[in-house]
């Protein structure tokens, strides 16, 4: 029921997002506080600790509200969420409906977002899988 209820949530978000997208298309979105612009086709990676997978990815950015599509079946492939003022990016994914994150700095020409497998505990390095794109 999980994934239904986060698969559903993120598609409506998308067909809304998609339909007042305020972006230039292809290579303009609407900034939001951060005044980063993350709109347009990205290529990069996927990895985890059993994969590593070459991706493209298309970001659509509506002010703060941000949807990222990559070509990676299953996990990864749709992550809706927003940007905040200081440019970190919080994402829930579509498929599994877990949070992904911001790693560094997102700027226009480089993102890596990361989702940690298990909960994070002091003084252990959790596994994680990252998405790394780049333009």
């Amino acid at each position: 029921m999980k994934n239904f209820l986060a698969s559903f949530l993120s598609v409506l978000v998308f067909i809304l997002f998609d339909g007042c997208n305020t972006g230039g298309g292809e290579d303009g979105g609407a900034p939001g506080d951060a005044g980063i612009d993350i709109s347009g086709s990205w290529s990069g990676e996927y990895v985890s600790p059993s994969e590593r997978v070459s991706l493209s990815a298309k970001i659509r950015q509506s002010g703060n509200s941000i949807i990222i599509q990559t070509t990676k079946a299953g996990v990864g492939n749709l992550l809706t969420g927003t940007m905040d003022a200081e440019g970190r990016l919080l994402l829930i994914d579509a498929f599994d409906g877990e949070t992904w994150t911001s790693y560094g700095a997102v700027t226009e020409h480089s993102i890596r977002i990361r989702d940690y497998l298990l909960i994070p505990t002091p003084g252990v390095e959790p596994p994680e899988q990252d998405i790394f794109l780049r333009r």
